[in-house]
């Protein structure tokens, strides 16, 4: 076992691919000291923390940490930290220069030990992040919103909308010197928070309450679909949350930078690991890297906690040099393991996926590649959202062409569109273009001391994109021009290279948009063929492709004639007979209605009907049970077991008792129950309830 911030260090400095350098760690909260105490003072051999290397061997802060953590009600946690390394010829030299502890300021035992109230920089971001949306680890959306501090909306002609600016910072003073010690003001995170605030223009006319966070850019910017200019202003509430966005960022960039470059004087080391939560902030990284100067800049592609267990492999391998003295077996890593490491899929478990779902698939096996690259490529330059799955998964929170979707960043358009229609979030958020590596310098701004073209292999680091370029990819410019690029290289990743190798020659273009591969709220990245096939589906329609595999799939329309049945023109002769419907599987309903004070039995009772089936290829398992329109749709999944024909499920609703003489009237309205019970049925079609 060895504590937080240390097996941080490891994760990065063992899999660099440079033999020195300087680790920074950062994140909300580390481990406690009390815990490195209690391991040193027990003589815990199972342990290892940084108080194995001796407290008075590295600067820590507050310095008289001992003496505080003997009267204090509550312990400390790792804030932030820096490790100096070397990879030897059989063994790895790591050992800490600083230490920054902050205080428990709340009881532990509040929800995620009430590390939101702690002075760490990541912990203050976090706190940022739960009081614009109400989640401690919103804080990539944090970093997205804060870019749009420098945009402004026109209302009408002599009118505009902006952000207003908060000169007073929540974060000040430095890291590393008690003398001007770190400097922290809450005031524009406390009282209520913005995700709560219920302003009025929150509220259309009818007093529905529209999205919190939902705007476009301008109305000279940005067109709908039908070609008419359209723009979404910012709610009051979301101008307010741009501003905390843009103050929090800023102040962590100013805290940051300055600490790193204090250290890259103190060590005199040249080359930089980043890791810990912060490390997933991609424009403060990009500034680390472009302006202080280092040789080379590494982030793992997974900085956060999701590395740790990287970080205690690699101590397990390697050991440390100055704790036990221990030669490396193994030979060190002189480069980053590969970030697939995820299951592989076989042919045989995509073939089981799809036959699950065949019912509403169109599938074709393509299994030349460069026919099926050509394919996809053709897809995306008319403007479709492919998914792309291939190999094995990603570890770590970025889609790096693996499990992503993929889309033309030449149309800006596609922005909104995927925000809103496949992703279902909100439409402020940037997408990332994965950029062939030998291109990249011709389209960002990497920096004057670039020396590997492969600068951002997994997603880490944010530029600005050229300015004569910017026209050219707007769906990954973000609104201050900046993006968060992956560089694909083709040793790495040789088939997402020679499909981006593809795009580029039939458009000029050496990039294509890259998102996540995940459609539903709450959703992890796609793992399993069955998951891509339900992800898929559940965007129904808004992803045109799958590519899974050798196999190109597309969503089946419904066969209005397959289940009506069809004959012959002015002839009855059935040429196709009528269909079965079939559930997709056993099935629970559950009905509710709502009966409030003051209820009478002349009030109409309004009852809600939801249906399981779980084996259904669109079952979710967070949200197990879809909601029928109304019970009719509850009785035609009842009578749809295989064994009714189509006609039969007609005669079922529209009979007219055999006493009764059919009029023009009950014609008429049996029509319009055929329309009726036909439409129910496609819909239950399209949301994979049944199938014919």
């Amino acid at each position: 076992e060895m504590s937080h911030h240390l097996a941080h260090a490891y994760s990065a400095a063992t899999q660099s691919p440079f033999s020195k350098g300087m680790v920074v760690i950062m994140d909300g909260m580390g481990e406690t000291f009390r815990a490195m105490l209690n391991a040193e003072m027990t003589n815990d051999t199972a342990y290892t923390s940084d108080l194995s290397f001796g407290i008075d061997s590295f600067q820590c802060i507050p310095s008289d940490l001992r003496e505080q953590s003997q009267y204090s009600n509550y312990d400390f946690r790792e804030a932030e930290s820096v490790y100096v390394f070397e990879k030897k010829e059989h063994a790895m030299d790591l050992k800490p220069v600083f230490k920054r502890f902050t205080k428990e300021n709340s009881p532990p035992t509040l929800y995620n030990h009430g590390f939101e109230n702690m002075d760490s920089v990541g912990a203050l971001y976090s706190r940022a992040s739960s009081h614009i949306f109400g989640d401690w680890n919103a804080c990539g959306k944090v970093m997205g919103l804060a870019p749009w501090m420098v945009h402004s909306w026109q209302v009408d002609d002599d009118a505009t909308v902006s952000p207003k600016k908060h000169e007073s910072k929540i974060m000040s003073g430095t890291l590393y010197d008690e003398g001007r010690p770190f400097q922290i003001d809450r005031s524009l995170m406390v009282g209520e928070p913005h995700i709560a605030r219920n302003d009025a223009d929150l509220f259309d006319e009818n007093m529905v309450q529209k999205k919190r966070y939902d705007f476009y850019e301008s109305v000279e910017q940005e067109e709908s679909g039908d070609g008419e200019e359209d723009a979404r202003l910012p709610s009051k509430v979301a101008l307010d949350a741009i501003a905390l966005a843009h103050r929090i960022q800023v102040d962590l960039e100013d805290v940051v930078i300055d600490f790193v470059k204090h250290f890259k004087a103190k060590t005199g080391e040249t080359n930089l690991c980043l890791a810990g939560g912060v490390a997933l902030n991609s424009v403060l990284n990009g500034r680390l890297s472009r302006e202080l100067d280092f040789d080379q800049t590494f982030i793992p592609p997974y900085p956060g906690d999701d590395g740790i267990s990287v970080g205690c492999c690699a101590y397990g391998l390697y050991g440390n040099e100055i704790l036990d003295g221990k030669c490396s077996q193994p030979p060190l890593w002189n480069q980053p393991l590969s970030p697939y490491l995820g299951p592989d899929p076989s042919e045989q478990e995509m073939k089981k996926a799809i036959a699950a779902a065949e019912p509403w698939l169109e599938v074709e096996a393509v299994r030349n590649e460069d026919r099926r690259l050509e394919v996809i490529c053709q897809e995306i330059q008319s403007g479709g959202v492919v998914a792309w799955y291939h190999g094995r998964s990603e570890l770590g929170p970025r889609a790096l062409g693996h499990r992503s979707i993929l889309a033309d960043p030449r149309k800006k358009g596609l922005v909104r569109f995927i925000n809103e229609h496949v992703k279902k979030r909100e439409s402020f958020r940037p997408f990332a273009p994965s950029v062939l590596a030998e291109e990249a310098a011709k389209w960002f701004d990497l920096g004057e001391n670039l020396c590997d073209d492969n600068v951002s292999p997994y997603m880490s680091i944010t530029a600005h994109v050229e300015k004569s370029k910017r026209a050219l990819i707007p769906a990954v410019t973000h609104v201050d021009g900046s993006s968060r690029l992956q560089t694909v290289t083709k040793e790495a990743e040789p088939l997402y290279h020679k499909l981006i190798s593809t795009f580029f020659r039939a458009t000029g273009v050496p990039m294509v948009l890259n998102t996540s591969f995940n459609t539903l709220p709450g959703e992890p990245i796609v793992e399993t063929p069955q998951n891509a096939i339900r992800s898929f589906l559940c965007s129904m329609g808004s992803i045109e492709m799958l590519c899974m595999g050798d196999y190109i799939i597309k969503r089946k329309r419904p066969a209005i004639r397959k289940l009506l049945g069809e004959a012959l023109k002015n002839e009855d002769i059935l040429t196709t007979e009528p269909g079965f419907p079939k559930r997709a599987g056993p099935a629970s309903f559950e009905s509710s209605f709502d009966i409030n004070e003051g209820w009478t039995e002349e009030d109409e009772v309004i009852t809600k009907t939801r249906v399981r089936i779980p084996t259904r290829p669109m079952h979710n398992e967070r949200d197990p049970y879809f909601e029928l329109v109304d019970e009719l749709e509850g009785e035609l999944l009842s009578i749809c077991d295989g064994t009714n024909q189509i006609n039969d499920i007609m005669s079922h609703f529209t009979a007219v008792p055999e006493d009764e003489e059919l009029t023009e009237a009950d014609m008429e309205e049996s029509q319009l129950i055929f329309e009726n019970i036909a439409r129910r049925l496609v819909r239950l079609y399209e949301h994979t309830l049944i199938s014919w």
